[in-house]
């Protein structure tokens, strides 16, 4: 009788194995919300296995699927991340299974029947059964619904060591698009000046392909529906204790200054979030950008792109005392889309610019006045001031110079904004070289190269950029506008669980989520600087006068 009954038993689970594989096939070609529900006959089918096998299955082989696409796995704690829509209500059809197919997965919660958004928000792990037939083992997996896409590097290099390595990429969107996917070989390799030191590291990944014959070409694809781009940048966002002040600024930038040039380019770069794992260990939150580039700004071969990395003097004659691959050193500038680092006179346009900062006044009036495009002059003065980013007066700054009817006319790219809205750089590594200064938010940002622009009153600009600035402020610069591009990135690295997660990862990190702060100095940033611009020549003039 015994043995009857376990060999019922044993047709009826293979039965409900069957079924539950003919579901997920007709789900998979029909891909739609799970009612409320729809997992109790799956949760009951988990718990009498989970009764009955003993917890001694494996997992290490175990390779978890969702619409047979693998997901990326946090191997020590057998956590597999998916990212859902957190902002909508249903929850988005589709089953687990297993790569290899030697393993069966159920859900051991009907997680169909909690409120999507609060699993979501606060990382609740829920628990699957993972068992093997053959073996009669089983084992407790958990599947994180994160409301971030997710990346997945698979590479044999120790990224606690090395700083050049290659490998497999996977980018994963929301499962309830139709091609939520992406996968690409790619090259990369450690970037960032200060950031170096901070054990979270910051990457430029490039994608690639490689032929039978080992070949490597370029493999451009638009990640993350931003732009078609062979090269990527991962940001750590270590240091910024709220996690959104770099998104939330390029989101500004992008709104009024990206686009206001005569081309068909975009002149600022896309960041979205994403959770990142490598070699199966979860690496917390990143930032994933477009890189401004040649290719980004539509800089043709006899144009110039110039990036100001580090802060240094910037004076004529040190062009002529050391070689151009010595200039990042030195000058603390590189240059964009050249091979190498350029020849002399590939720098030509740049040495012209710094020659005229010391012209006298009438030179430099004139000078300016015909190699500026003021109004991407003015936005950015606007930008940096309203941010108060002192960090990208000296460095984090990109010169293009585009070739027009007259000659050379420059623009100026924004890069690398965190240490904004109250945040300035500390010269100690105990703050990870960050402090918040609200007093900041009623002062004047110094600028040398725009400060003389404005007391000469180069092109008009006083009155230019006054306009512009209550423009903007009926505009993308509302108190109203601004507040809502804040709170989306709010809710984007906290309700979709990310925030929570990068903090247990790097504990040693900011994460105080001072949004409060942030709020509150944006407020007085702004109200000063709408009592300041509206009296623009007494400000000048008030500001040359405490030089």
């Amino acid at each position: 009788m015994g043995k009857k009954l376990t060999l019922l038993f044993s047709v009826l689970m293979l039965f409900g194995v069957f079924l539950f594989r003919a579901y997920a096939a007709f789900l998979r070609e029909n891909p739609k919300t799970l009612a409320a529900g729809a997992l109790a006959g799956e949760v009951r089918q988990a718990e009498l296995l989970k009764g009955r096998l003993p917890m001694t299955m494996d997992t290490g082989g175990l390779q978890l699927c969702f619409r047979e696409e693998t997901l990326a796995c946090d191997r020590e704690t057998d956590t597999w991340y998916l990212p859902v829509d957190m902002d909508s209500g249903g929850w988005e059809a589709g089953s687990f299974s297993d790569a290899g197919e030697k393993i069966s997965i159920l859900p051991l919660v009907d997680y169909t029947v909690l409120n999507k958004q609060s699993v979501v928000a606060e990382g609740q792990q829920v628990p699957f059964l993972a068992w093997q037939e053959d073996e009669q083992a089983c084992a407790v997996v958990y599947v994180v619904f994160t409301g971030l896409p997710v990346v997945k590097i698979e590479t044999g290099a120790n990224l606690n060591q090395d700083t050049v390595f290659a490998g497999e990429v996977v980018f994963y969107e929301s499962c309830g698009r139709p091609d939520w996917t992406l996968t690409s070989a790619f090259e990369a390799h450690e970037r960032g000046q200060t950031t170096r030191a901070f054990p979270k590291k910051g990457y430029r990944l490039n994608l690639v392909t490689v032929t039978s014959t080992g070949v490597v070409n370029e493999n451009p694809k638009p990640v993350l529906g931003m732009r078609n781009s062979d090269s990527w940048i991962f940001y750590a966002i270590y240091t910024d204790g709220t996690k959104v002040r770099d998104k939330f600024n390029i989101e500004l930038w992008n709104e009024f200054g990206a686009d206001s040039t005569p081309y068909d380019a975009h002149y600022g770069t896309h960041m979205e979030y994403a959770e990142l794992v490598v070699n199966g260990e979860y690496r917390g939150l990143y930032g994933i950008l477009e890189p401004i580039d040649t290719s980004q700004l539509g800089v043709t071969d006899q144009e110039y792109l110039y990036k100001r990395t580090v802060g240094r003097e910037l004076l004529p004659e040190l062009f002529d005392e050391v070689e151009p691959k010595d200039y990042l050193t030195v000058l603390g500038m590189e240059i964009k889309g050249k091979e190498g680092y350029g020849s002399r006179k590939d720098w030509q346009c740049f040495q012209d610019f710094v020659k005229l900062l010391g012209a006298s006044d009438a030179a430099f009036s004139e000078g300016f006045a015909s190699l500026l495009y003021m109004d991407n002059a003015v936005d950015m003065w606007l930008y940096l001031q309203m941010l108060y980013g002192e960090d990208n007066i000296y460095k984090n700054m990109f010169f293009a110079f585009k070739r027009e009817d007259e000659g050379y006319r420059m623009y100026l790219v924004p890069w690398d904004v965190d240490l904004t809205w109250g945040n300035v750089y500390t010269d100690d590594a105990k703050m990870l070289y960050t402090v918040f200064a609200p007093e900041n938010a009623k002062g004047y940002l110094e600028w040398p190269f725009m400060d003389r622009i404005l007391s000469l009153n180069v092109g008009d600009i006083r009155t230019m950029a006054t306009e512009r600035y209550f423009e903007l402020r009926d505009g993308p610069l509302s108190g109203e506008h601004m507040q809502r591009v804040l709170e989306d990135c709010i809710h984007q690295v906290q309700d979709s669980g990310a925030f929570k997660r990068d903090a247990a990862r790097w504990p040693d990190s900011h994460h105080d989520g001072n949004y409060d702060g942030l709020r509150e100095f944006m407020e007085a940033r702004m109200n000063f600087l709408d009592k300041k611009i509206k009296n623009m020549d007494e400000w000048i003039k008030e500001r040359d006068n405490i030089e």
